[in-house]
């Protein structure tokens, strides 16, 4: 019954993900035709090996909560605040390693993690609700300490985003062993199929003996163990933090992850298509930067694609 319930998402999800690899690829042409700087090599760089790594990181964490039946709108805020506590880390105490700050900011990932399974799992809170109230919190706290960005992270610090290994980007890297752990706990371990179950029936899951509510909550501390990972990146890209680092990250987390195929229902989707989404609205960004598009106009047609995937994964689901 278990196994059922795990391959549900991986038969949906293959016909979602030809959905985002048909939408990339459009945009692709689109933007090679649009603009002669896209193609250029520093333009693909930037794109494919740079500026997604922390936009990645943070969907494969909310897409960990999404299958396992719940949504994260407290990622934005959490961006904000591990990024400006890396800074303040670093202004506090400026000979402190790497590594000391790595382990700071993912365990603060993953106290947020906490928080928000407390709310939704312990106290019963709808996960839009509860995530809502830790992100109240997170920019109270936040703003309480720093209404300003915060610079100094060291360029020790800063290797993650801008060093290179045998010419490959140190960015790169990191997302790759990111995703492969992602990828291999999600479709591989006990644990991922656990959360696909529970996220696809949570009924058969308990008469199973899956223990729905520990899954759940782990769900959520992978989730903000994963918001913490990209919040080292990006702080590191930034080269600081501050109270609004991560301004539209739940949303844009959430629309890589529906055009990637994870289900807003839950239970379905594969990891692989998140790539896709994210690459889509990397692309997205960057084309409309270089055709001078209006900010506002994005936001817009951000909405729109959102919408798009939205109904078409409903409408594959109907099948």
């Amino acid at each position: 019954m278990l196994q059922s319930l795990s391959n549900k998402g991986r038969r949906f999800s293959l016909s979602s993900q030809n959905f985002v690899w048909v939408i990339l690829g459009s945009l692709l042409l689109f933007s090679a035709v649009s603009s002669p700087i896209f193609l250029t090599f520093r333009n693909m760089k930037n794109i494919f090996l740079i500026q997604p790594v922390g936009l990645g990181i943070a969907s494969l964490g909310q897409a960990v909560v999404m299958i396992s039946g719940g949504i994260d709108m407290s990622i934005g805020a959490a961006v904000s605040l591990l990024t400006t506590l890396a800074a303040g880390f670093y202004k506090a105490f400026p000979e402190t390693n790497i590594l000391t700050v790595f382990m700071v900011i993912t365990f603060g990932g993953m106290m947020i993690g906490v928080l928000n399974g407390f709310f939704v799992v312990i106290l019963r809170i709808p996960a839009f609700m509860g995530t809502l109230a830790t992100m109240s919190i997170l920019q109270g706290i936040i703003y309480f300490f720093t209404k300003k960005p915060i610079g100094g992270i060291p360029k020790s610090f800063r290797y993650i985003a801008e060093g290179k290994i045998l010419g490959v980007p140190v960015s790169f890297i990191y997302f790759v062993l990111i995703f492969i752990f992602v990828f291999l706990l999600l479709r591989k371990h006990k644990i991922g199929k656990h959360i696909y179950a529970v996220g696809s029936d949570s009924y058969i899951s308990q008469i199973s003996g899956i223990p729905i509510q520990k899954i759940r909550f782990l769900a959520f501390i992978l989730g903000g163990f994963l918001v913490g990972l990209a919040s080292v990146f990006l702080s590191a890209r930034m080269g600081g933090g501050g109270p609004t680092a991560g301004n539209g990250y739940e949303l844009d987390t959430i629309t890589a992850c529906v055009i990637g195929g994870i289900a807003l229902s839950g239970g379905v989707g594969n990891p692989v298509g998140i790539i896709g989404g994210v690459l889509t609205l990397a692309i997205f960004s960057n084309i409309m930067n270089l055709l001078d598009i209006n900010p506002y106009i994005q936001m817009f047609l951000k909405g729109v694609i959102l919408i798009l995937a939205v109904s078409f994964n409903r409408g594959q689901k109907k099948k």
